[in-house]
């Protein structure tokens, strides 16, 4: 069962659709995607540049721009405008709710995405997509990775996990899922063996 449902019923109450107020924030394009990477220690896959280096060429070539969203402390990333720390909740919304598409880890981005109908790729891996995913998305507009749970694995349920089992979902995975929601053609000349 989802979180909100959960909610919910324990409260007696309906969820319905959210309202999010959101503020306007400049960007020099028009044409972009929005990117979350970091979340708790968990949730915060560390090959994102390499999913980034796979994806850009093929983003440039349609003028397609990168938004990387999130706090001050966090690291930029290689090939995208950063917002980190620079913008409010709204700010956020706001860039959210312009964007063409969202990706990164779960975290409020994502749930923000969802809310505003966007199409989403995003990682889980310390709990169940199913219980804390996208609640307002059409599952058509959503790619939802994890780690492989053969043998019965369950998720660890833990603010830090060491392995981070994040980290088990291959970089040209995530790359071929944000091309496949963008309908953008993306070719693997790779295979990731081990990380």
């Amino acid at each position: 069962m989802h979180l909100l449902s959960r909610y919910s019923l324990s409260c007696g109450v309906k969820p319905g659709n959210p309202f999010i107020i959101d503020k306007y924030y400049p960007l020099p394009f028009n044409k972009y995607i929005t990117f979350q990477p970091f979340s708790r220690q968990s949730k915060s896959f560390d090959f994102w540049q390499e999913v980034l280096d796979l994806i850009l060429p093929v983003l440039n070539k349609e003028n397609i721009k990168i938004v990387q969203i999130g706090g001050i402390n966090e690291k930029p990333f290689l090939g995208c405008y950063h917002t980190q720390g620079g913008t409010s909740i709204a700010q956020a919304a706001f860039l959210i709710k312009h964007s063409l598409f969202h990706f990164g880890t779960d975290s409020f981005g994502v749930h923000l995405a969802s809310a505003f109908k966007k199409k989403i790729v995003a990682l889980y891996s310390n709990n169940y997509p199913s219980c804390v995913g996208p609640y307002w998305s059409d599952s058509s507009d959503v790619i939802l990775l994890e780690p492989d749970r053969n043998k019965n694995k369950k998720p660890s349920f833990a603010l830090e996990e060491n392995p981070k089992s994040i980290n088990l979902i291959k970089p040209e995975k995530i790359a071929e899922s944000i091309c496949k929601l963008l309908n953008l053609k993306f070719k693997i000349e790779y295979k990731s063996l081990g990380i």
